[in-house]
């Protein structure tokens, strides 16, 4: 992945260290237990981290689409059970967000948007 996403004068920001991982777990804490019920959606919450952390940080559609090829086969090789091509295909991809106002404003649960 670093070689894809090296830094460079245009793309200054294109620096990622642990404090960029510790991010994608700090994410992921914020969810309870009555969000995450199954192993998928999990895995879902994973990959939304991922590219909330990582994705967000690339500037072109070219470098999107290659992070997003990357993290599909990433998710396919560590989490062969899951399947998540919905969310990485290439036309109408599902929306795959996590937000802390699914429910109401009024109850915060981290939570999958469900569309």
């Amino acid at each position: 992945m670093e070689r894809n996403f090296q830094k460079t004068s245009i793309n200054f920001h294109y620096e990622f260290n642990v404090r960029h991982l510790s991010n994608v777990f700090a994410g992921i804490l914020q969810a309870t237990p009555e969000a995450i019920k199954e192993p998928d959606h999990m895995v879902q919450l994973w990959a939304h981290e991922c590219e909330r952390i990582y994705g967000d940080r690339l500037v072109s559609p070219a470098h999107l689409k290659t992070f997003k090829a990357f993290a599909a086969d990433l998710a396919k090789k560590n989490f062969p059970r899951t399947n998540l091509s919905k969310f990485y295909q290439e036309q109408n991809p599902d929306p795959l967000i996590f937000t802390n106002f699914v429910a109401s404003l009024d109850e915060p649960l981290y939570d999958r948007f469900p569309s």
